[in-house]
């Protein structure tokens, strides 16, 4: 980590200092806002499979758990060209996705019938480092196009929260689980230039980021209260984020925290470490300034 902090901070110095060898070079700053996706992968899946089995194990169910998809996007780069094509540029961005979706509803054979709620709320928060090799040209005298790619670098930081009630044995249930890991990865696509004034450009940014975490570990708590049992506490600072097959007459993909030796039982197979795949789209709109 600290070494990838120190070639980066190295790069951005040797950009903003190095001298034009020609008139044609030029240093540009770009300053973009926009929408990205991410895949999610296993936390969707995870996610449908719960749905699936609530819908199957309900009498009546109302409601929705949504899967990871879109947010907004922030990032700035500086890029150095070298004549009138070839450049290299570093840069950062943020973005971060979540959302706090549930369901509720009455539970199939019960008696008195049982009435349960599900609230689950994600948050994926990312800071991308990138290095952009860039090739630019004219299409007009005011328009231009520049095809650009590189690796990139991503900081994530994952939490998941889970509350549940129940009317059987009336039950709350607070679930939290909370880790950070890096990803690297490739990132590449095109962006579109249009000069309002000299220096001044609006720019139109798309491209395609891909780079995934994964054997996530973090912190994670338990709190179950039951009128029976009073309040339990549980927690961990070494548990996993899991996907897994539930068996119970139909297979329903599932995901979970628990520690290094997983999900058992008769009806768990298929466990292994769960990813949080980041990859996705990205679609920026800005400006750029050049010198």
């Amino acid at each position: 980590m600290k070494r990838i902090l120190v070639i980066a901070s190295a790069a951005a110095a040797w950009l903003v200092a190095a001298a034009p060898a020609s008139p044609q070079e030029q240093l540009s700053f770009k300053l973009l806002g926009g929408l990205a996706r991410v895949q999610g992968d296993d936390y969707n899946a995870g996610v449908r499979g719960a749905l699936q089995f609530a819908r199957d194990t309900s009498a009546a169910l109302s409601g929705s758990y949504k899967t990871l998809g879109g947010s907004q996007d922030f990032q700035g780069e500086i890029i150095n060209f070298w004549g009138p094509h070839f450049g290299v540029g570093i840069g950062a961005g943020y973005y971060r996705v979540t959302n706090s979706t549930g369901i509720s509803g009455t539970a199939l054979g019960s008696d008195p019938a049982a009435e349960f709620t599900s609230l689950y709320t994600p948050k994926v928060t990312v800071i991308p480092l990138f290095l952009n090799f860039h090739w630019k040209t004219r299409l007009t005298p005011r328009a231009g196009l520049d095809l650009f790619g590189g690796p990139v670098f991503q900081i994530v930081q994952f939490g998941f929260g889970r509350d549940e009630t129940s009317t059987t044995d009336p039950t709350a249930v607070t679930e939290t689980f909370n880790a950070s890991g890096t990803a690297l990865g490739l990132q590449g696509g095109l962006s579109l230039s249009y000069q309002v004034v000299r220096g001044v450009a609006i720019v139109v940014d798309g491209f395609y980021r891909a780079s995934k975490i994964t054997d996530v570990k973090g912190n994670w708590f338990l709190n179950t209260t039951t009128a029976a049992s009073g309040t339990v506490t549980q927690s961990s600072s070494s548990y996993y984020f899991w996907f897994f097959n539930d068996t119970q007459g139909a297979v329903y993909q599932r995901f979970g925290f628990f520690d290094a030796s997983g999900p058992s039982g008769p009806n768990v197979s298929g466990a292994r470490h769960a990813d949080i795949n980041v990859s996705g789209l990205v679609a920026l709109v800005g400006v750029k300034f050049s010198l």
